[in-house]
């Protein structure tokens, strides 16, 4: 005698088992019917795991300038000192009156989403559909890629969103067929060029990009001669409304506009000076890292992709000379940087993501296998990198100086570990948090030297240890005799090494392995440690 299942229970198992298929294929319909916002949320949810994980330098050092940017301090920006421009620290002071770290990673969140929905628009405009798609495949795997520094928020991804912005704005100048809407696109143009200088003072990428495809266009007749100059005298309008904007809020807030200036671009070429000056064994080891992480991800096979497309003739629409454009600048702008940090990549993703868009619409061979390897790529150093410790020893030492201090105390650490000092909650009455500017502005330490003798010297001073990759000043023999003179060693760890200041009593911080040693002396030529990016 055979037995069946009753209709009931084959409802029910049917009612448990289709929602499943029903999902799925909505899934799929979104996909296909919304592939670039399922790509950006991709991309987000990729830098969620890192909210959690301790800031890098920078990231510690910028939510200290903007959470006391104040009128009326000792330096430039409150009261303390940075060679970057006011609408980076206008971020970071939000993110940080928001909470600090975490929504400071949030914002990263939605920059990154922005610059993918922004590289698929122009790629969409270019070259259709297929284009976008690809484009924000490749902006979400460069986006999130550790090779480039992509788990942390830094100036470039910050200005991305406006260098995309000002890139859509100005093919809209060109193709709109309106010449008040054209007018009103060139400006936003002009005022995106402006904001992403102001976010970091190298990304001119926006008006190189509009100089040379507002020419090619001028040349082959796809924009006359009268709607030309509209756009040019429209986007310096714009340019100008934002300048004036980030001006009067900068002014507010007590930083001198002239120093902001001296900042950017005077202070960086004395800084140049002095670096090429130093050591550079150690630049040039991070120049070839920095070649070798641009190859791992993928970047470098596109733009040899690129070579060949336009060798082939396979490329040829205005915009590409722009794109192209922009590429060689931001290569020379890297190049110039000096310090060859791997978020300097960055600045590179917008014009190669839109390039390998168009690289799939001329039907280039092998682009999406190409492209699928970047993201390949992109994938498996993210898995590793989140595989790893989320921890950092500046952080941990910070800390441990946090639980022993008292309000009134402040810290001063050497050199560019600005996250000892925001984890140990003090202020540094010393302007420099990183090494850079220490160096350029106070070559001989002398205005250390004299901080460590004064009323105002810090409570705790903190070293890191590490070959150093600058020359020894005369001047650093003198502040180390200051240190001596006005400090006590309390406790070291894999050589960072804890000073108290002399006749103040506090509990010995307790490290994670702290040693009894303290034979080693300080070394005040700075280590190898994070400058400025």
């Amino acid at each position: 005698m055979t037995t069946s299942v009753s209709t009931p229970e084959r409802r029910s198992t049917r009612s448990l088992l289709a929602p499943a298929p029903r999902t799925l294929r909505g899934v799929l319909r979104v996909l296909r019917q919304h592939p670039v916002l399922v790509i950006a949320a991709v991309a987000v949810l990729a830098r969620i795991p890192s909210l959690g994980s301790d800031p890098t330098h920078d990231e510690a050092g910028f939510l200290l300038v903007g959470q006391q940017w104040h009128a009326g301090g000792s330096s430039l920006y409150g009261d303390y000192w940075v060679d970057r421009p006011p609408l980076l620290i206008t971020i970071f002071r939000m993110a940080s009156q928001l909470g600090g770290l975490v929504p400071l990673r949030l914002i990263g969140c939605l920059a990154t989403a922005l610059v993918v929905i922004g590289v698929a628009h122009v790629a969409r405009r270019l070259g259709g559909p297929r284009a976008a798609t690809w484009a924000a495949v490749t902006a979400a795997a460069l986006c999130v890629s550790p090779l480039l520094g992509g788990q942390a928020v830094n100036g470039e991804l910050l200005a991305a969103p406006f260098v995309v912005g000002g890139m859509a704005a100005v093919l809209a100048a060109i193709d709109l067929p309106s010449d008040r809407r054209a007018v009103g696109a060139a400006a936003l143009a002009g005022a995106a060029t402006t904001a992403s200088l102001l976010v970091k003072q190298n990304m001119a990428d926006v008006a190189v990009f509009a100089c040379v495809v507002l020419l090619v266009a001028w040349r082959r007749g796809e924009i006359t001669t009268s709607r030309l100059m509209r756009s040019i005298g429209a986007a310096a309008a714009g340019a100008l409304a934002c300048l004036g904007v980030v001006a009067v809020w900068t002014s507010a807030h007590g930083t001198s506009l002239v120093g902001v200036y001296d900042a950017m671009y005077p202070f960086r070429v004395e800084a140049g000076r002095v670096m090429a000056a130093s050591n550079r064994s150690t630049a040039n080891a991070r120049l070839w890292a920095l070649v070798v992480s641009w190859a791992l991800s993928g970047g470098l096979v596109i733009m040899a992709v690129t070579a060949y497309a336009l060798a082939s003739r396979r490329l040829r629409m205005t915009a590409v000379w722009g794109l192209l454009a922009t590429i060689l600048f931001d290569v020379v702008s890297i190049g110039l940087g000096g310090s060859y940090w791997n978020h300097y990549l960055t600045q590179l993703v917008v014009p190669v993501a839109v390039l390998s868009g168009l690289l799939v619409t001329a039907r280039q061979p092998g682009t999406r296998t190409v492209l699928g390897a970047v993201t390949l790529a992109a994938a498996i150093a993210l898995g590793v990198n989140l595989a790893g410790a989320h921890g950092t020893a500046g952080t941990s030492v910070g800390r441990a100086i946090r639980d022993v201090a008292q309000p009134q105390d402040t810290i001063v650490t050497t050199w560019g570990h600005a996250d000892v000092t925001r984890a140990s909650g003090l202020s540094s009455p010393y302007p420099y948090l990183w090494s850079l500017p220490a160096h350029t502005l106070d070559p001989r330490l002398t205005g250390l030297s004299q901080l460590l003798a004064s009323p105002r010297a810090p409570t705790w001073f903190v070293t890191w240890r590490g070959a150093s990759t600058w020359r020894v000043h005369s001047g650093g023999a003198v502040a180390a005799r200051a240190l001596a003179d006005h400090y006590v060693p309390v406790t070291q760890v894999d050589g960072h090494t804890v000073y108290l200041h002399r006749g103040v009593e506090r509990a010995v911080p307790q490290l994670f392995a702290p040693s009894t040693d303290l034979s080693a002396a300080i070394r005040l030529t700075p280590p190898p440690s994070k400058e400025l990016p």
